[in-house]
């Protein structure tokens, strides 16, 4: 093989890598992922930061299952009724991502209980600002689906918001879904034009996770 083959094989390994690398097992629990919902890469030749690109136009979007949740007062009570949330790409890809349930009003709580619904693509992380859910590979992916339950007393509105990373380079901040607001009475059908939620499964998973948990 000639030194020039060498290197040009050198040379795309090292793109490759660096194309790829980012937090492979998910956002780290820190103030710039945690509360501003920023990434923090590294470029694996100079080991220095490297600068985040916000893209334009946005190609990802959050799909709720309906657009209210039920007030509660217990744990097990608020487990009843989960809502079903899902991360897509809108014919883009996406790597990682971090979400938070937060009020409209501002401030950088996150609220609720966050059930990943796909094994091994997300976890929780317990950030300093409340529940957080992030990615577990850095793997492409075209949608990510959750579960989320309020916390007992809850009366706020609320809504997703998160960064969706696309490569090491570009991050997408910024991608809320629709608000929700509480009610405080019966079971909630779905919105027209919601995404479809399977509830007997949601619930017993959610269900499940909780007794655990107590």
């Amino acid at each position: 093989m000639s030194r020039f083959c060498v290197y040009l094989v050198v040379f795309c390994a090292m793109c490759c890598r660096f194309s790829v690398l980012s937090y492979p097992q998910g956002a780290p629990v820190r103030t710039e992922s945690c509360v501003n919902l920023q990434p923090v890469h590294t470029d694996p030749l100079s080991n220095q930061p490297v600068q985040n690109q916000k893209g334009t136009t946005k190609p990802y979007r959050i799909l709720v299952s309906q657009q209210q949740y039920q007030t509660c007062t217990t744990t097990q009570q608020c487990g009843l009724q989960p809502l079903q949330v899902s991360i897509q790409g809108q014919g883009g890809l996406f790597r990682g991502f971090i979400v938070q349930a937060r009020t409209p009003s501002g401030g950088s709580r996150s609220w609720g209980q966050f059930f990943p619904l796909q094994t091994g693509d997300s976890k929780v992380i317990q950030c300093q600002n409340g529940l957080t859910l992030t990615h577990t590979a850095n793997n492409d992916k075209n949608i990510v689906r959750f579960a989320w339950i309020p916390e007992p007393g809850m009366r706020d509105q609320v809504q997703f918001v998160a960064t969706v990373v696309q490569n090491l380079r570009t991050i997408y901040p910024g991608v809320y879904s629709a608000q929700l607001r509480p009610v405080g009475v019966s079971a909630i059908q779905g919105l027209p034009g919601s995404a479809p939620l399977k509830t007997a499964g949601v619930i017993s998973l959610v269900t499940s996770v909780i007794a655990i948990l107590l």
